[in-house]
């Protein structure tokens, strides 16, 4: 048997060279912090980690590791995603909210906005006890850190972890048909082509709910690399990239148009890449599409990092398969080309907050910060990464060898197009896909479907938020 190995092949420039390098322990004698001032107190924390039994043991062992490091008890509560935010909500709603809890940056914008969240301005500005040498703010990515200061003076938590997506590639089907592993879009369609004509599937392409999410990533990215012109025009603030605030007031002036030919062009590059799709695409779940990848069935699929261990157990030595980012769009192919891949993941996705009701108890204060600062640390970050693939967003992080196919050298999403504001709007742009790709609508009316969508759900956005052009959005 062929002896299975994983190969990292990447597109673009790195932009982030050094960014996870060098792991770091926390310094000092951790006994030492067996004697906190904070021991013997309870903390509440909350964290959504599905039905994933590994994630829910390796956490409960990380949570164990801090009471015994530092005498503070943590009552943790895991939810399943279904049911994680409805809890969270109800839990502050009655005045009992956890008083740690983790979540994307949409949903913990939201609950500061609402004056649930500690301010981690400050905090940012001081040593973690568990990362010294710098700031706290300082051990993170700077395109990380920015996404962080909702305002100068505004930052809602934490982030520790992201999952990347990317493309799992079947090497010995590619070999088979004198294919070679694409970098650029039209090189990536070219081994479509090659595959399909040798009678093999090149592409597991699950779109039966929005929770398959490849339509929704593909989309983001694809659209991300033709889309510099209109980004550059909505983000008025200049920080790089377009919060929701901003999505707004670009819709209210007419600056987001899907019809516009940038994005007109990245859909029908959607629908040419859909004829090398599975023919039961809009039924297929994601769990099905990796399963087929893994019994050598399909040529490709797309999957998070958090897929690798699934991927590894499975296939084993069967065949060699290496994993890339989204294709680069270049000239080649389109005269919006940014030439550059486009991150998918790769976001500050699991950030840790702490409930404003901690400020009346200092001891609670501080046994909280302390947790977070543990489970931020390098050393628990890269067992997350070692245990269940999570990358790591700490700086004083190096990723395990298995990973390094999912080390970021991609672009930032400036823009979330499809997957940064809502689920109603996830619904609807997945809904509208399944037509256009099956043929039920054509292009223009699958963009005035979409440009009528975003309308009105960036409507109950600005109602919910009280934004309008008179107080400039909020901003």
């Amino acid at each position: 048997m062929k002896a299975k190995k994983i190969t990292a092949l990447f597109t673009c420039t790195a932009m982030m060279a050094g960014v996870l390098a060098g792991c770091g322990e926390k310094s000092g004698d951790s006994s030492s912090s067996g004697d906190s001032s904070s021991g013997g107190i309870t903390i509440t924390v909350a964290q959504d980690l599905d039905t994933n039994e590994k994630a829910n043991n390796v956490m409960n062992e990380v949570i164990q590791e801090f009471t015994d490091k530092t005498g503070i008890n943590v009552e943790f509560e895991s939810l399943p995603s279904g049911d994680y935010r409805t809890w969270l909500t109800t839990q502050f709603s009655a005045g009992k909210g956890p008083d740690v809890y983790s979540g994307i940056l949409y949903d913990i914008t939201q609950d500061y906005q609402n004056g649930q969240l500690c301010n981690f301005k400050d905090i940012f500005e001081e040593e973690s006890e568990y990362d010294p040498g710098k700031p706290w703010k300082d051990t993170l990515p700077d395109y990380i850190k920015e996404r962080m200061y909702i305002t100068p003076d505004d930052v809602p938590g934490y982030p520790t972890a992201t999952s990347v997506v990317r493309i799992f590639i079947n090497k010995d089907m590619l070999d088979e048909v004198g294919a070679e592993v694409p970098e650029t879009w039209a090189e990536f369609i070219d081994t479509c082509e090659k595959l399909k004509e040798n009678d093999k599937i090149p592409f597991a392409f699950p779109n039966a709910t929005i929770d398959d999410l490849s339509w929704l990533w593909f989309c983001n990215s694809v659209c991300s690399q033709l889309d510099s012109q209109i980004v550059d025009e909505l983000d008025v603030s200049g920080n790089g990239y377009v919060e929701l605030a901003e999505m707004c007031k670009g819709m209210d002036e007419g600056k987001i148009d899907f019809s516009a030919p940038e994005l007109q062009e990245a859909f029908k590059l959607m629908k040419e890449f859909s004829q090398y799709w599975t023919s039961d695409y809009n039924g297929l779940d994601q769990k099905t599409a990796i399963e087929m990848f893994e019994r050598g069935d399909v040529a490709m699929v797309q999957a998070m990092s958090t897929s690798l261990d699934g991927i590894e157990d499975v296939v084993g030595d069967s065949f060699e398969y290496v994993v890339i980012p989204v294709p680069t769009i270049t000239s080649e192919t389109s005269e919006y080309a940014l030439g550059k891949s486009v991150i998918l993941g790769g976001q500050p996705d699991i950030i840790y907050c702490m409930n404003k009701d901690l400020e009346e108890d200092q001891e609670k204060y501080d046994a909280a910060l302390e947790f977070v600062q543990y489970i931020s640390s390098p050393e628990v970050q890269t067992k997350f990464a070692e245990e269940i693939c999570r990358i790591p967003l700490s700086l004083s992080c190096e990723l395990p060898e298995r990973l390094e196919g999912f080390k970021i050298t991609e672009e930032p999403l400036r823009m979330a197009w499809f997957t940064g504001v809502n689920e109603q709007l996830r619904n609807y742009f997945h809904r509208a896909g399944q037509e256009y790709l099956s043929d039920s609508i054509d292009l223009e009316e699958f963009t005035e479907t979409i440009n009528s969508s975003y309308k009105e759900v960036l409507e109950s956005v600005k109602a919910e938020n009280g934004w309008s052009a008179e107080n400039n959005y909020g901003m």
